[in-house]
């Protein structure tokens, strides 16, 4: 099993004096998963951190913005390799990223 660290983060609008609201955690957990739902579970994040991703464990994936149309404010979800794994996992984070098309 290998544990992930996932965040929901909500940033406010930018306003005319603040071109970039800081971040705000709403929720944080940490989950173990088999390699197969790791692989799933990337499926659904568009954007690694490193621009080509390598599938590092220093590197998490996000989502695209959304729009919460009741506030007005951007959520968005990550999920990042979590540090208290074994070092010999981080094998199956690239792995995982690789065949979740998200790493060379």
């Amino acid at each position: 099993m290998i544990k992930v660290h996932s965040l929901i983060e909500r940033q406010e609008q930018p306003t005319e004096f603040d071109d970039c609201p800081d971040a705000t955690v709403e929720d944080q957990s940490t989950d173990e998963v088999s390699f197969k739902e790791l692989v799933q579970l990337m499926k659904k994040f568009q954007y690694a951190s490193c621009s080509p991703a390598i599938g590092a464990t220093y590197e998490w994936l996000s989502t695209e913005p959304e729009l919460d149309y009741i506030t007005g404010d951007y959520i968005t979800e990550s999920l990042h390799f979590d540090r208290a794994n074994e070092a010999r996992k981080a094998k199956y984070w690239r792995k995982a990223m690789q065949l979740a098309g998200l790493a060379r």
